[in-house]
């Protein structure tokens, strides 16, 4: 299962702690986030291996700061690092795309 993550401090010692890192920025009012959730969560649970890949999820609303960091406008939106370098974005509910 993904990381909940609601502190700026924890969301970075995840990214530098892991190789790779996917992100998924949502909100609990968002019916697209609630579609995609289910395969995100089974990609995590698949993918999911310590220090190497690291799936966590971000409530908006929660977490505004981190939300705000990363400039996130639309819910979903998934950013994936290498490194803790953004090297990806995607924007919306498209689970071939976060495949």
């Amino acid at each position: 299962m993904p990381t909940e993550v609601t502190q700026s401090l924890h969301f970075r010692t995840l990214l530098s702690g892991h190789t790779y890192l996917i992100a998924d920025f949502y909100a609990t009012w968002c019916p697209p986030c609630k579609t995609i959730a289910p395969i995100y969560n089974q990609l995590s649970t698949v993918h999911a291996a310590p220090g190497k890949f690291a799936f966590v999820k971000v409530n908006v609303d929660e977490a505004r700061e981190i939300a705000a960091q990363y400039g996130i406008q639309a819910m979903p939106t998934f950013i994936l690092f290498k490194d803790g370098k953004q090297i990806e974005e995607i924007k919306g509910a498209d689970p071939r795309k976060l495949k």
